[in-house]
């Protein structure tokens, strides 16, 4: 269906924000409004999209559902209540005057407000917000939040009977092919993954190195995932490209802060760190180790490019680098050398296939899977102040960052044909968006709980006026926050790894 979209990234991103943000606000408002019905709050309005109004759908009871031109979502008004905040005690008893008034005489065509009024007097026993018992209302406001976790783990449970990965062997990565080299000749590529070998899976890396290594003198057959569509490709290494002769390891640069040390000296993604300071290094840890002992001096480095050619840079570990860039800015992984044949390989990530799930199993899965989630959203303010957590890993995202993550989750799974990568996503956002909605502040449904907490604390309730003011002096500030969210989004674009 979307396969034509597949590449355009502003389209992607629309229809991401179509199938996660918009179902996850309406789920949040259901929620809502079945909480209501549940202790008898009366709800006049249920709408899809934010005003103005473009029709009006049906009735449920005394609830109107109605579709709207903005299309952020949805929202409920219950009585007692305008579109943002709790209306005053006069403004309650006239809409309950208006309910048990009848007009003798109906007019042939009424304003919207006068139909407005026509309908709320058709409501036998209406019950306010304030009228309800503060448990009540409590599971009112909460109930967005539990709608949220309830779809959440509905969508997890679908996503175990779909199939959960589970590993179908190893994978190793053509880090780097020599030019003129055996391994050219017979057709091997940088960036190629090796997934088989004469037709078999490898448990590991060094399985395959092991069967490798016993097929000297012969030929080998490798089944390489190959070019951005991952096309599976069979590449015949001759018996020379077969000699494989490990001698040690190179170290490759994976990423590159810009403005760390390493950026600034020109190094680059895809480049093999094969010296430091005139000593050979062959494993990351060896590079870590050297990189501590030389903090704050001026090192060498002698770098292997992509294209063949040897570089030497010049750069100093900074002592106190930014949390989560380390000393000169890199993130790196080991890669294995093969001088005879003239291969650098890389171990890479597993292959996996999707194992459906039985009933139960898949039931457990989704509350369990739910849980994990909501505690790990629940701990990221604590996990921010203790360091265990980076700034940039607990960035918050608005709209925008939302929807463009969710486009790069769609369009892979489209790739991958794997409904588990996006259906995942739209879970973990309804979890985001029922833990935010619960936190304590105004204009939220958490900073709503807190009033009707200190109501139960001081055994009378605070003003609807005052409650009021203090809701919507809340929402102007958190619209200003989500305003710096969105034009940071924008500058700053979140980009998967």
């Amino acid at each position: 269906m979307f396969e034509a979209l597949v590449g355009n990234s502003f389209f992607m991103t629309v229809i991401a924000f179509a199938i996660v943000l918009i179902p996850a606000v309406i789920i949040h408002e259901l929620g809502h409004l079945l909480a209501a019905k549940a202790v008898g709050i009366t709800i006049l309005e249920f709408g899809i999209g934010f005003p103005p109004r473009a029709t009006k759908l049906f009735r449920w009871g005394e609830t109107e559902f109605t579709l709207n031109w903005l299309p952020l979502g949805g929202f409920v008004i219950p009585l007692g209540e305008d579109f943002i905040k709790p209306v005053g005690e006069a403004q309650v008893q006239r809409d309950k005057e208006m309910l048990e008034a009848r007009l003798e005489e109906k007019p042939k065509r009424m304003s919207v407000e006068e139909e407005e009024r026509e309908r709320i007097k058709s409501i036998a026993n209406p019950k306010s917000v304030n009228d309800a018992k503060p448990a009540g209302r409590i599971l009112f406001m909460a109930g967005g939040a539990l709608a949220n976790f309830v779809s959440a783990v509905v969508l997890f449970i679908i996503i175990a009977l779909i199939g959960l990965p589970q590993s179908a062997g190893a994978r190793v990565v053509v880090a780097y092919v020599t030019p003129d080299s055996p391994a050219a000749a017979a057709g091997l590529q940088s960036t190629d993954v090796i997934e088989r070998l004469n037709g078999q899976t490898f448990e590991s890396p060094e399985a395959f190195f092991v069967q490798l290594d016993r097929l000297q003198g012969q030929e080998a057959r490798l089944t390489v995932r190959r070019g951005t569509e991952g096309a599976f490709v069979d590449v015949v290494m001759t018996p020379e490209a077969v000699e494989n002769t490990l001698q040690g390891g190179y170290v490759r640069v994976m990423v590159v802060v810009d403005d760390a040390p390493a950026g600034r000296a020109g190094l680059q993604p895809g480049d093999f760190i094969v010296a430091f300071n005139g000593e050979p290094i062959t494993t990351n840890e060896q590079l870590i180790a050297l990189t501590d002992a030389n903090l704050g001096q001026e090192v060498v480095l002698d770098v292997l490019r992509p294209d063949g050619t040897l570089d030497t840079l010049m750069l100093t570990p900074r002592a106190q680098p930014p949390a989560g860039q380390g000393p000169m800015g890199i993130a790196i992984n080991s890669a294995a050398t093969d001088t005879a044949s003239g291969i650098i390989y890389q171990r890479g990530q597993d292959q996996q296939i999707l194992v459906s799930q039985s009933l139960p199993d898949a039931i457990r899965f989704g509350f369990e899977r739910t849980g994990e989630a909501m505690l790990l959203v629940a701990r990221m303010p604590i996990d921010l102040i203790s360091g265990a957590l980076s700034a940039e890993e607990a960035r918050p995202v608005s709209i925008v960052g939302i929807s463009s993550i969710g486009g790069q989750f769609l369009q892979e799974s489209i790739q991958e044909n794997q409904p588990t990568l996006i259906l995942n996503y739209i879970a973990l956002i309804s979890i985001a968006l029922g833990v935010t909605n619960l936190l304590p502040l105004p204009a939220l449904d958490g900073g709503r709980i807190v009033f009707v907490l200190l109501e139960i604390v001081r055994g009378r309730p605070i003003k609807p006026e005052f409650e009021g003011v203090v809701h919507l002096v809340g929402l102007v500030l958190l619209l200003s926050v989500a305003v710096i969210f969105v034009v940071n989004d924008i500058v700053n674009p979140i980009v998967l790894p």
